[in-house]
């Protein structure tokens, strides 16, 4: 804007109208993307899973930011095809993303994601499974607790986190550690051993404290909300 009056007319009215809601950024800013469109096409499984204050949706996402800056819920149906389209994209928008998103519209699981680059993005979910469980079991479990619960084949107080093996270990589960807790107990994440050692110090006189592992509020909520929800597979 520095140089508005040396603009040609003409050229500041095409700007104007090419500006994504009101957006006009000054020759030396980011190009702008606004007309760029997303197309996501394929199969997913596991949305019904989950509840209230979550949403499956196609959503814009700069870097170094969980929040969405554009995004629309996506509606699978019954079969879990999904055959949608998001346009009107923001200019600094850097990914577009098949996820999860909560009330703030932060990410909470990516299942798809492609770079948004001046040009319009095409995302395939390939029988994609999206349930509550397993954006627990690929973001958490295995990424972060594996290692000590099952890389070896063997796991610490004889549980195992691995694929697989992680649900039957934990949902109904008798806690080696805690005798009279479960390790896991659907509908109840605050009698549940899992959350406990996750979201407090509980575990601080063990041989290691988990508290220190899963820290990002969204991951500690995940983990909550799929136990009183019940705890699905």
């Amino acid at each position: 804007m520095k140089h508005l009056l040396t603009i040609p007319l003409a050229s500041l009215i095409i700007a104007c109208v090419a500006c994504d809601e009101g957006r006009i950024y000054d020759e030396t800013g980011v190009a702008d993307k606004s007309g760029v469109t997303a197309t996501l096409s394929g199969y997913v499984s596991g949305n019904a899973e989950w509840g209230d204050g979550y949403a499956l949706s196609l959503a814009g996402f700069t870097d170094g930011s969980d929040y969405a800056i554009i995004s629309k819920d996506v509606m699978p149906d019954s079969e879990g095809r999904c055959d949608f389209i998001l346009e009107g994209i923001p200019s600094e928008t850097n990914t577009v993303e098949l996820c999860i998103i909560d009330r703030l519209r932060r990410r909470v699981a990516t299942f798809v994601a492609a770079e948004c680059r001046n040009a319009d993005v095409r995302l395939v979910a390939d029988g994609i499974d999206i349930s509550m469980f397993g954006a627990i079991q690929r973001d958490i479990f295995t990424t972060t607790c594996a290692q000590c619960h099952g890389g070896a084949g063997t796991g610490a107080a004889n549980l195992l986190l691995t694929e697989g093996e992680s649900y039957s270990n934990l949902v109904g589960v008798p806690s080696v550690k805690e005798p009279g807790m479960q390790r896991v107990l659907a509908g109840d994440a605050a009698q549940s051993l899992l959350y406990e050692i996750l979201a407090s110090d509980v575990s601080a006189t063990w041989h290691y404290d988990h508290s220190v592992e899963v820290v990002e509020p969204t991951k500690l909520d995940l983990i909550r909300n799929w136990i009183n929800y019940g705890a699905s597979r």
